[in-house]
Parts: structure tokens; sequence; C-alpha cells
């Protein structure tokens, strides 16, 4: 397996483009972010050449949603631009939502559609992006609503591999956050095990708080087991508590192989 660290939610202290640099010295290979428009994309791409860090994935849709069929007249350029900004990076992974979120995390309001509608409309959409002759994989991620993401239309790993399963693309596959799943009640490791042949990206925190794994609740020492013919990359996806050891094998114990090789 390979690891990335997300800078999203690390080294606040210090500026964005210089955070590719903290996680170098600590010892990273790959890492991820959110949305790319807010960044000297540029920069990133020059910064994470000449620290040989690899961008192993970047949000995809931030301002049109899945599940309005109304939005996708929006959401092909957006995409478009999204293609463009990951291939200058050399990202092949992109985290696609099923909401657009507002700035506290919550589902920005859509219009009032059936669920069948609004699943149906997620399906059509990335079949249409997966037609779009990209090589990246697109990667639907379901969110937990119980505290973070409250309102989403994909909140359990059962409907987005539902939907991954009905849009049958090799390159769109399932992202499993291990956090936001196990807030909505999963068993990851039992859940990881059934639903691995779906799953192309793995997201990793503890709970409560989201922190570095190891930190809180979530059994590791069972979850891992359930990873250990992964090949792929598991993103790093924390707010690390004062005073945690970021590196590689410590938010990952056990870990020893080059992330991001």
């Amino acid at each position: 397996m390979n690891l990335s660290l997300c800078l999203e939610m690390v080294f606040p202290e210090i500026p964005f483009e210089d955070r590719l640099a903290e996680a170098a010295r600590l010892g990273w290979r790959a890492v991820e972010f959110w949305d790319w428009r807010d960044k000297d994309i540029d920069r990133v791409a020059s910064e994470a050449h000449r620290l040989g860090l690899s961008i192993a994935a970047i949000s995809g849709n931030r301002r049109h949603s899945l599940i309005d069929p109304g939005a996708r007249a929006g959401l092909i350029p957006e995409m478009r631009q999204v293609f463009d900004a990951a291939a200058r990076l050399g990202c092949r992974n992109i985290m696609m939502l099923s909401d657009v979120l507002e700035r506290d995390g919550s589902a920005a309001p859509s219009p009032d559609l059936p669920e069948e509608d609004k699943r149906r409309s997620i399906v059509d959409g990335l079949r249409v992006l997966a037609a779009l002759g990209t090589d990246m994989t697109l990667l639907l991620e379901p969110l937990n609503t119980v505290l973070d993401h409250r309102g989403c239309f994909l909140a359990t790993s059962d409907a987005a591999v539902s939907v991954v399963a009905e849009v049958d693309h090799p390159r769109v596959r399932v992202l499993y956050d291990i956090y936001h799943m196990s807030m909505m009640g999963e068993d990851a490791a039992l859940e990881i095990a059934r639903k691995s042949a779906w799953i192309g990206y793995y997201h990793a925190a503890d709970m409560p708080g989201r922190h570095e794994p190891g930190s809180g609740v979530i059994r590791w020492d069972a979850i891992q087991p359930a990873l250990a013919n992964y090949g792929g990359f598991i993103g790093l996806e924390f707010s690390a508590k004062p005073g945690a050891d970021v590196r590689p094998a410590s938010c990952w114990p056990g870990f020893t192989s080059a992330a991001g090789s």
C-alpha cells in the first residue's frame, strides 16, 4: 500500500504551498488536497516534482452536485477544468461527492427530488464523466451525516457501491473513508473485506475528533489485515492532535514501504 498525507488538515500554521516541503521532510512520498482553485497549481506541481512527491488525489466537483440533473450543464465544464489541473499535477485520482458542501461542511440546498431521481442523477453523471476519455479514476465518497456533513445524500458504503456497480466502469470506484463510515456505525474491517473489489482508494482518521489513527477508538488492528493485499493509496485525512508525530510510520503503525512509489 501507499500512504498519502492530506495537506488541508495538517500544518495549519504555514502557507499551503510550504506544506509540501514539511511533508517531504517528515518522510512522506505522496500528498493530496481538496479544491485546486485556491492554490497556485503550477507552484504546487513544481514543488512536488522538486521534492519527489506524488500528488495522489484532488477533489473533483466542488461547485456542481451529482444529485441534481439540472447541474449537469455546469458539472461537465467544471470537471474538464479538474481533469486539466490534475494532468498538470500528474494526479490520477479524483474525489467525487454527491453534494456541493457549504463552508461548515453541510450539504448545500438542492432541488426537492425523489431519492431515486438523485441516485439516478449520480449514476448518469458518473457515466458521462467517465466517458470523457481521461485516464483518471473517479472516486465516489460517502460522507458521515451525523456530525461533519449534515444533509449529504450519499452517506453509506452500501449506497456508494450500489451506484458504482451500476455505473460499471473500470475508472469509477468507491472512496472508502474509514472515519466517515465508522461515524455512520459501519464495521469498517467487515465492510472493507466485503467491498474491496469496488474500492479504489481509502481515507483514514480516528474517532472521535478526526485525529490521527491510533488516537481514538477505531480498531486499526482489525482493519489493517483487511488491507493487506491492497496496493493503492490510503489518504491520511486528519487533524493532528497537539504534539502528534506526523511521520508515516507513526500515522500508520507498521508501515515500512515507500509511499507513493
